[in-house]
């Protein structure tokens, strides 16, 4: 069956129709943490019912996601108020996916234009000398020297495309002056963006008890996403570090099943996340699709979230 969450349940059923429904209930509750309080007319569908449609700008649209069978996931088209979720609604380390919030701090506090390289900054001593550190600590990070000179864009760059944790640390510093600083100023953001479950504790998400779900995740890369540096940045699909080697972004669904630009992680403790956003048309209307799978726990990778990723947005829409 269908149940409406914005709509009222009819008062003339049977018993046993009460029943099934309450039954249903109480599963959307367990399975979408909340998502039957939902206010923008958004329909889930149980068993093999009718699919499920969410009532954005241009008026209601079909959706029928193919969820990854274990871990969590969520789903919003264009603007509607709330995604749609699936699995645990847990709180799950996000690995390298913090830099999604880094970076949308970093250009709000130091705005870029379209095609810019921004104001330029130094590598600090103090960071060069926790590379070796870093990389015993099998942290994704790109080769810098003290007193090196990044811009704005090229950190960007190195943030989200090879998902550099010491550049993470570094645009605190820039940012803020301090780390701790920064990363209540994550927090700060995270709650004003009405991200419920989230809790940052360090820049880069290497810490396990940097913490989110995957519908926060989606709030917070939809609101990103209106920024048009950052949705430039997160759709590079290479870095070419100080050394002059050139790495792909390890987020292979860019260009691919319309994703413009999303953010991997992977550590041992959060398993394989993405978060990513794609156009797609859905009921023959354009619209922008932001999705986040997280907690997927096959392999030593983000290869495991890409492909839940890859058959969930091809169950939404057509390119």
């Amino acid at each position: 069956m269908t149940i409406r969450t914005a709509l009222p349940v009819p008062r003339r059923r049977s018993s046993g129709a009460v029943a099934l429904v309450v039954a249903a209930l109480l599963a959307l509750v367990a399975g979408c943490a909340g998502e039957s309080t939902r206010t923008n007319a958004v329909s889930v569908s149980t068993g093999s019912a009718a699919p499920p449609t969410s009532t954005v700008a241009g008026g209601p649209v079909t959706l029928a996601p193919t969820w990854p069978e274990g871990g969590q996931a969520a789903v919003s088209v264009d603007d509607a108020r709330e995604p749609l979720a699936s699995g645990s609604a847990k709180r799950t380390p996000t690995a390298s996916l913090a830099k999604v919030m880094t970076a949308y701090l970093f250009l709000k506090a130091k705005p870029l234009a379209a095609g810019a390289p921004g104001p330029s900054f130094t590598i600090s001593a103090e960071e060069a000398n926790r590379y070796p550190e870093r990389l015993r600590r099998f942290e994704s990070l790109t080769p810098v020297t003290a007193g090196e000179s990044f811009t704005e864009r090229r950190a960007l760059e190195a943030l989200m495309a090879v998902s550099a944790s010491n550049v993470a640390h570094e645009i605190a510093r820039w940012v803020d002056g301090d780390e701790a600083t920064f990363v209540a100023r994550m927090n700060r953001t995270a709650k004003e963006l009405g991200m419920r479950d989230t809790h940052y504790t360090d820049p880069s998400g290497f810490d396990r008890a940097t913490v989110s779900t995957a519908a926060d995740q989606v709030r917070l890369f939809r609101v990103a996403m209106r920024e048009p540096a950052f949705a430039a940045v997160a759709g590079v699909r290479s870095y070419t570090d100080s050394a002059q080697i050139t790495k792909s972004n390890s987020n292979t669904l860019l260009g691919r099943e319309g994703v413009l630009a999303g953010k991997t992680g992977f550590t041992t403790p959060a398993g394989g996340n993405l978060v990513f956003a794609a156009e797609r048309r859905i009921d023959g209307r354009p619209q922008l699709v932001v999705a986040a799978v997280m907690a997927q726990r096959k392999g030593s990778t983000a290869a495991a979230a890409i492909n839940a990723s890859e058959t969930l947005i091809r169950s939404i829409g057509t390119p």
